[in-house]
């Protein structure tokens, strides 16, 4: 288990995958909020390709590839999960099991 709890980190392994090194203080938002219909595509295909329990190339390369991808929406000031939530519900439970902390 990682120090950040993330199942997506555990399955990539080392340190958090889906820090930004972005502060979540107050700055000037002017990227879109909608999320590009070919990401929604990619995140669609990466959850789908994430086999938790197998743990094999397969699963830490797209894991790899959906923290890439959740770093890069924050650094746009865009929140991955929650624009998943609103424009395809039925993945975002789903996406939630992979980027938010077990407790």
């Amino acid at each position: 288990m990682t120090s950040c709890e993330h199942l997506i980190c555990d399955i990539i392994g080392g340190a958090c995958s889906l820090a930004s090194g972005r502060s979540r203080g107050c700055h000037p938002t002017l990227a879109e909020k909608q999320l590009d219909p070919a990401v929604l595509d990619e995140v669609r295909d990466l959850v789908a390709a994430i086999d938790p329990e197998a743990r094999d190339a397969r699963t830490r390369e797209a894991a790899a590839r959906l923290a890439a991808v959740v770093r890069q929406e924050a650094l746009e000031d865009r929140n991955l999960v929650a624009l998943v939530a609103t424009d395809d519900p039925d993945l975002a439970p789903a996406l939630v099991r992979l980027c938010f902390r077990r407790r």
